[in-house]
């Protein structure tokens, strides 16, 4: 299992490389950004694996609530391809014969959901540090 400080190490490159690739679309050709695209899809493949595997493990060590969790990501998984696919064809139509204003504001809505998205998993994170941290203060021996 990663640990936390290698977790949060990742979520800053990560919002580095969102500002790259931001810079990248004003100036790349599209070639690059197609190659941009299938590393980034590559990478989120590799961490998907990894999060199963870690699930995996951690239903091997029992207990019901990583089986629901696990159950849950995976579902999650299978709803985002799906609304992603769903969300590609409609914006590709959408946008087809649109203004260069309604195509800036199609990219701040996909930045503006990908910045809430990091920010749940940012606050999902804080939640569960918070929770290992109050769960040891409980199971603590308290001093008399």
């Amino acid at each position: 299992m990663t640990p936390l400080p290698s977790n949060i190490a990742e979520l800053q490159n990560l919002a580095k490389r969102i500002e790259e690739d931001a810079d990248a679309v004003r100036v790349e050709a599209r070639d690059k950004l197609d190659a941009r695209r299938e590393t980034i899809r590559t990478n989120l493949s590799e961490r998907m694996e990894r999060l199963e595997s870690n699930l995996e493990k951690a239903a091997d060590k029992g207990g019901q609530d990583f089986l629901a969790f696990r159950d849950k990501i995976k579902s999650d998984r299978r709803r985002l391809k799906d609304t992603l696919s769903e969300r590609r064809e409609a914006y590709g139509a959408f946008f087809a014969n649109a203004s260069d204003e309604d195509r800036q504001l199609g990219a701040a809505i996909a930045i503006d959901y990908a910045i809430a998205t990091v920010q749940q998993a940012r606050l999902a994170v804080l939640d569960n540090v918070s929770d290992r941290a109050e769960a040891r203060m409980a199971e603590a021996p308290t001093a008399l």
